[in-house]
């Protein structure tokens, strides 16, 4: 966790170092976006929907809002909550017939994003860089039927992202985008948290001690 702490604040300072240099006026402050796509749950046992064929099981819609700000033409911040669906599974490798035990959950997902604007322009076409720091609330978690491993319910987890938007200003009064984005939360987050002595002495656990996620989405922002 120190580790992964030390990362975000790298990352985040070097955006603000970036910003911090001379550039155009923005022609806008305050925006208000909305976005929608698919995520892609990596949680333990992930594979073994690929294993029975249900791969595409893995990707689930979600939808954001967001409100943003911008302070300069290379730096602007946003605050963004996102509703959806994640998937989820049990232990396979030690449970008995190695069945198939999916589950399903809902989040609530909220970050604040730093984000660099490498045209340092907001006209036209506008590629962005973002770093993101929140948390995540995972609740509503349906029965895999495993026989010995439990799931828990109403999770809180610490989250961080990184990202890039392909933005284009259409008017000084909205822009559309594609938003790509990878996030980590702590293992929290799908309901299931492994001992250090699962992780490192049963194959079924996965031993990378963070829940992830991959997320595109289509957006619209409106400037004011």
């Amino acid at each position: 966790m120190h580790r992964l702490v030390s990362f975000l604040a790298v990352s985040v300072l070097s955006v603000l170092t970036l910003a911090a240099q001379p550039a155009g006026k923005p022609a806008h402050t305050f925006n208000i976006g909305v976005q929608g796509g698919a995520a892609l749950s990596l949680n333990e046992n992930a594979f073994t929907y690929r294993d029975n064929d249900k791969g595409a099981d893995l990707f689930n819609g979600k939808g954001d809002i967001m409100l943003g700000y911008t302070f300069s033409g290379v730096f602007a911040m946003r605050l963004a909550a996102s509703f959806g669906k994640n998937s989820g599974a049990c232990n396979t490798e030690q449970t008995s017939g190695d069945g198939f035990y999916p589950y399903h959950f809902k989040s609530v997902n909220v970050f604040a994003d730093a984000i660099l604007n490498l045209s340092r322009s907001w006209e036209g076409f506008s590629p962005l860089l973002y770093a993101g720091i929140g948390g995540a609330r995972s609740f509503g978690f349906s029965d895999a039927a495993h026989p010995w491993q439990s799931v828990s319910n109403n999770n809180n987890a610490l989250g961080f992202r990184l990202g890039f938007i392909a933005q284009y200003n259409i008017s000084s009064a909205f822009s559309i985008y594609a938003d790509f984005c990878g996030e980590a939360y702590s293992d929290k987050y799908d309901g299931l948290k492994p001992h250090k002595k699962d992780q490192q002495e049963i194959e079924g656990y996965g031993g990378f001690p963070l829940d992830l996620r991959g997320v595109i989405s289509l957006g619209i922002v409106f400037h004011y």
